[in-house]
């Protein structure tokens, strides 16, 4: 009786330790998924900008120092992006653009 409470003791110690193991291994890939997802929407985001700003360039002229572009992802993936002129006490809106980072698509006048 006292084989079998010892074995079954070192059968639960042994699966608990290999359990332990192996959740510390999903949080860290956990863990490396967030943080390629998060480079992958920056990267994401320079691409909305740069594709924003040529859109600009050729509907509204060349940009100035004092224009900015800001890029706010959507829930279907797209991004919204406010276009407009920091002019000190006030900002001047240029333009509310819709990107699409799949078909590069730009759909002006949103908002």
């Amino acid at each position: 009786m006292k084989r079998f409470k010892l074995g079954t003791l070192i059968i639960i110690l042994v699966t608990a330790i290999l359990y332990g193991c192996g959740k510390e291994e999903l949080r860290t890939k956990t863990n490396e998924n967030t943080e390629q997802k998060k480079e992958q929407i920056a990267v994401e985001e320079k691409m909305v900008l740069q594709i924003a700003k040529d859109y600009v360039t050729k509907t509204y002229g060349e940009i100035t120092k004092n224009q900015k572009f800001e890029a706010k992802r959507e829930k279907d993936g797209t991004y919204t992006v406010h276009v407009y002129r920091d002019l000190g006490d006030h900002n001047e809106g240029i333009a509310w653009l819709n990107v699409n980072t799949k078909t590069k698509k730009v759909i002006d006048g949103v908002h």
